[in-house]
Formats: structure tokens, C-alpha cells, sequence
């Protein structure tokens, strides 16, 4: 025990599929207390501009730690404020979004109270990851571009809570028509290497898995290697070409003149005109010239001391 209580602030986004089943709040509190933790509980309510950068350049530095309850999204805007304010703390993560893609890249499957957060919190350990600049953005674990990347903020919010990554593939399934007519040519330099070609959607990422699908090109994926992963789909694929590749993604040796994959530490992505982009799930606005770039550890997160996804 130690004579000082140590500042913890707990964001939480209601919105974002919160259930009584996985947030124990009044346990949680209590734990916190036995070891010594003042505790405030701060709500995001973006209408009224109380959102995670605004609370992190607001009250952010008055606090020794804090804990982000919510979706990847969430996660998104709580590194954007405490990179923007100069904040390093570490910090916890209660996944409650309806996919959470790179909560399952930390934690792997199954679901987490906020009392075993806590717990990670006072007695687990801290795990290090390299977070993605997009020009003057920031993201965690994947920037996407074209037609398909669109589905995880065009989905209502209402049935991402209730139907979870079925309301995604419902979305995906209604794009499907349009996005296969999507063309946007690009001109990427990564490391010194240029690519040039007309595509129908790319990723960037820094995850196991994308939009609820592993892929066995992603499986060696590190967190804090200093690199992200690229992914570019050509464009004037048919459907059945494009189920093909999602398919065969699973098989690590697969290579497709379709498919272009690499890693890098920067890259220029630069096309003909404004394009829509995706960053974690949330609206990344339309962008003509993006530079994206690894910055290598720049978040710290608590993990249980025997998390067998990262070491």
C-alpha cells in the first residue's frame, strides 16, 4: 500500500454496446479503492463535445492512468487526445464495441469485465504497440481506402449493438453491387519502392485480424515490430474473384496478381482524386495524399501477466 492515491480516470462510451454483463462498475470501484486509486468516471458525449481528446486535453495530465471503456473507435480517439496532449501514461481497455478487431489481436477471444481490467491495471504488466501517423491523424490498427473500408462507419450504431459483426456483413453484402465498380488509381512510395495501380479498396494495418476475418497474412503480424502491413485489391474484380481471395487470404503462400501485399515503415499514397479512408472504424475523411508512418511503442496498455497473445 502507499500513502498517495493514485488518479485513475475511466472513460466510458454508452453507445458503443456497454452491457451490465461485462461493466461491473460498483466492484470495480471497490477493488480500486483497496489499492489505493481515486477514481473518476467520465461519460464521451460527442453532441455536447465531450469527447476523449477534449477530456484528454482538458484533464488528461490530472490523472496518473486511465481506463477507456468502449469500441476500437473509442480506443482511436483516446490515443488521438493523449498523443495531441503530450500524455504517456499507460492505460487499460474494457473492448465493448460490437467487432473489436484489435482488442482480439490483444487479448485474444472471449469477453472481459471491467473489474479484470482493473486487475491488469494493479497487477498485470504493461505491453508496448506501435501506433500509425496519417498525415496529422493517428490510428491503432488499421487505415483503410475505397468502397468496402466505408462499411465500418456507415453501419448504424443501433444494429452494430444488436447484431454485432452481422450488421457488418449485412452492410457489406448491401455495398457489394457499388463497390465493384469502385477504380481509384494510386501511386504509393513505401521505403524507397514505388507501386502504381487502379484498385478497388487497400489496407494498412497493425492487427491479427480485420473487420472480424483472420488471415493467415496476417498471423505473424507483431504489434511492435516498427512495421505495419499493406493489402491492395486490384480493381474490375468480379464477386466470386473477390470471395476467392478473402478465401484463399487463409493460406499464408497464396499469391495472386489480384492481391499486392508488403510491409513498410513509411509510405505516400497519392491518387487522381479525393478518396474516401477509414481509420479504425471511424470516418477518416476523403484524402487525395495521405503519408502514413510507424511510430514505433508509442502507446502503453496494461495486459494480464500471463497474456499469451503478446510477449
Amino acid at each position: 500500500m502507499t500513502d498517495r492515491f493514485r488518479k485513475l480516470l475511466v472513460i466510458y462510451n454508452a453507445k458503443a454496446g456497454l452491457s451490465s454483463q461485462h461493466v461491473q462498475f460498483v466492484e470495480a470501484l471497490e477493488y480500486l479503492a483497496r489499492h489505493h486509486y481515486e477514481v473518476t468516471l467520465y461519460p464521451i458525449i460527442p453532441e455536447e463535445g465531450i469527447t476523449s481528446e477534449w477530456l484528454m486535453a482538458n484533464v488528461g495530465s490530472r490523472f496518473d492512468t486511465a481506463i477507456v471503456c468502449g469500441g476500437d473507435g473509442t480506443l482511436n480517439h483516446m490515443v488521438n487526445g493523449m498523443i495531441n496532449s503530450q500524455i504517456s501514461y499507460p492505460i487499460g481497455y474494457l473492448p465493448a464495441g460490437s467487432t473489436n478487431d484489435f482488442s482480439k489481436t490483444l487479448y485474444g477471444k472471449g469477453q472481459h469485465s471491467l473489474l479484470e481490467v482493473c486487475r491488469w491495471v494493479v497487477e498485470g504488466r504493461i505491453y508496448q504497440f506501435d501506433v500509425g501517423r496519417f498525415n496529422d491523424s493517428y490510428f491503432n490498427y488499421v487505415a483503410g481506402f475505397g468502397a468496402f473500408p466505408m462499411v465500418s462507419y456507415t453501419t448504424p450504431q443501433d444494429l452494430k449493438n444488436s447484431l454485432g459483426y452481422v450488421a457488418y456483413v449485412l452492410n457489406f453484402l448491401q455495398a457489394i453491387p457499388e463497390g465493384l465498380s469502385y477504380s481509384r488509381h494510386c501511386r504509393i512510395v513505401h521505403d524507397g519502392i514505388q507501386e502504381e495501380g487502379n484498385y478497388m479498396f487497400g489496407l494498412v494495418s497493425n492487427s491479427t485480424q480485420v473487420a472480424g476475418i483472420r488471415s493467415q497474412l496476417l498471423a505473424d503480424t507483431s504489434l511492435n515490430d516498427g512495421v505495419f502491413e499493406v493489402s491492395l485489391v486490384k480493381a474490375g474484380l468480379s464477386a466470386i474473384e473477390i470471395a476467392e481471395i478473402i478465401h484463399m487470404m487463409n493460406d499464408e503462400n497464396y499469391v495472386t496478381p489480384a492481391l499486392t501485399t508488403f510491409t513498410f515503415r513509411h509510405a505516400v499514397f497519392e491518387f487522381d482524386e479525393p478518396v474516401p479512408w477509414t481509420l479504425d472504424g471511424e470516418n477518416g475523411g476523403l484524402m487525395q495524399k495521405v503519408e502514413v508512418s510507424v511510430i514505433p511503442k508509442a502507446v502503453s496498455i496494461y495486459i494480464s501477466e500471463d497474456n499469451e497473445e503478446l510477449n
